[in-house]
């Protein structure tokens, strides 16, 4: 069996569907997936959030009331703080899941349309290199994004 790992998960797009201010339908299959990591393999979970005050109260409600428990909300865990010697700003974790995320090796030539579509909501028949760009170290070897 593997060991225990920290899952840190976002909340809006993730846990469910986007509909900040409210909240939106849930992401069964991976409400499911971290319940079964939590029981499983004692994973640890942390929410990791922009919601804050009444809206972070509302989250955490509804994380509850889909049997999702999380042993911190938006700060590291206590072990984590002990090793670094303070809790930072970053969350520290072995997973991170989040709906706007992307993974450095993932930029490549053939990332150009996510970005312009999914990160800038840019026309993508517009010239990209009118307003980026970007150089990225890939496996050693440098390389435009947009080129």
């Amino acid at each position: 069996m593997r060991s225990s790992r920290i899952i840190a998960v976002d909340f809006d797009g993730t846990l469910c569907e986007n509909k900040y201010p409210n909240i939106g339908e849930p992401n069964d299959l991976l409400l499911g997936y971290l319940k079964h990591c939590r029981e499983k393999y004692s994973d640890k979970l942390i929410l990791w959030t922009c919601r804050v005050g009444e809206k972070l109260d509302e989250a955490i409600e509804w994380c509850i009331l889909h049997g999702l428990i999380f042993d911190t909300v938006n700060e590291n865990l206590p072990e984590i703080i002990k090793k670094f010697g303070g809790d930072n700003r970053k969350i520290y974790a072995d997973i991170y899941l989040d709906d706007k995320s992307i993974r450095p090796k993932e930029l490549t030539v053939d990332a150009e349309f996510f970005i312009e579509e999914k990160i800038f909501k840019i026309d993508p028949k517009r010239d990209s290199s009118d307003f980026l760009n970007i150089t990225i170290d890939i496996d050693k070897e440098k390389k435009n994004v947009f080129t």
